[in-house]
């Protein structure tokens, strides 16, 4: 195996962020990861805008009043992504959440009877950005296959990485075009999380300005950790094919498959929904977690499956036929 050079790496990782820059690829990524974390956000804070539209100029206009709405709004969404509530659960709970979505009153951890989980993010945090950042890290591994599955792909079947080879190692490039791949996807979720966040300041203006900034660049840390083991996983099948569209093909169907598999077929044989550890979708709602355990775990485990799948790609593209 060749010798890895982080200086080579640094070049390719640039040049390819320019390249995916003005890519078809680049381009649609970007395009789909702003159509999706904007439209899913304004799903979400419609209703509180229609709220603050009603109560405006009238003597309920309290912040404390809203917040307590919107605790129950974002509540139902919270609880069903974290799996504390199945669908018939949430359906059961809804007239009493309605109710006491019109009452005005406070809400404090003591008073909420929440579980600990759903009180740190809906209670201890902004409860808007909590429920946005928990849909966007179900839909957007979904959408980082856009960006991450032609790697190195298309080069293979143009045998353009030929060229590439006369200057530097095939693990350079490998490597080079991971990391340039994090790069955009990571440029990118700050800029969808940075419009997010100052649309619900300048528009909802309910939650203190220090809670907001950091709630957000903590958001934004999770959602860039966590496209890390799904660009690796692209990384590996994109080493694995000649083609660009039977790449993103596997991307989808093994992104899709695993969560598809694990959360319908669990259903009828309680044990498949074990097949969701294959990827993160099993546990990476604890990037949101308020244990520290829980957290560090996370990470961790964000890590260990990069490993895995960088190390399986890396072995594989050492041994192809280029």
């Amino acid at each position: 195996m060749g010798e890895i050079s982080s200086k080579h790496i640094r070049i390719i990782a640039f040049y390819w962020n320019r390249y995916i820059l003005r890519s078809g690829s680049g381009l649609t990524f970007l395009m789909t990861a702003l159509l999706f974390g904007l439209i899913s956000a304004q799903t979400l804070i419609m209703p509180v805008e229609q709220l603050i539209r009603k109560t405006q100029g009238t003597k309920d206009l309290d912040p404390k009043s809203i917040r307590y709405t919107i605790i129950n709004i974002e509540k139902p969404i919270v609880q069903f992504i974290l799996g504390i509530k199945s669908l018939q659960q949430i359906g059961q709970d809804l007239p009493e959440d309605l109710m006491n979505s019109m009452i005005s009153k406070p809400v404090d951890e003591e008073t909420s009877g929440f579980d600990t989980w759903t009180s740190f993010l809906l209670v201890k945090r902004p409860a808007l950005l909590s429920a946005i950042f928990l849909v966007l890290l179900l839909g957007m591994p979904f959408v980082v296959s856009f960006l991450a599955f032609n790697q190195v792909s298309g080069d293979m079947n143009s045998h353009g990485l030929r060229y590439l080879l006369l200057k530097t190692e095939r693990g350079n490039i490998y490597m080079g075009r991971f990391v340039g791949t994090v790069v955009f996807s990571t440029i990118v979720n700050a800029f969808l999380v940075g419009i997010i966040a100052f649309y619900i300041g300048m528009r909802i203006n309910i939650y203190p300005f220090i809670t907001m900034i950091v709630w957000s660049f903590y958001g934004f840390l999770v959602l860039s950790i966590l496209m890390i083991p799904y660009i690796a996983l692209c990384s590996m099948i994109s080493v694995s094919t000649d083609s660009p569209s039977l790449s993103f093909l596997f991307a989808q169907l093994i992104i899709d498959g695993v969560l598809i598999i694990a959360a319908f077929g669990s259903r009828a044989w309680e044990p498949l929904r074990y097949i969701g550890y294959l990827l993160p979708w099993g546990w990476q709602n604890h990037l949101l977690h308020p244990s520290l355990m829980h957290l560090l775990a996370a990470c961790l485990g964000c890590l260990a499956y990069s490993a895995v799948f960088l190390s399986a790609g890396y072995y594989w593209f050492e041994k192809r036929d280029l």
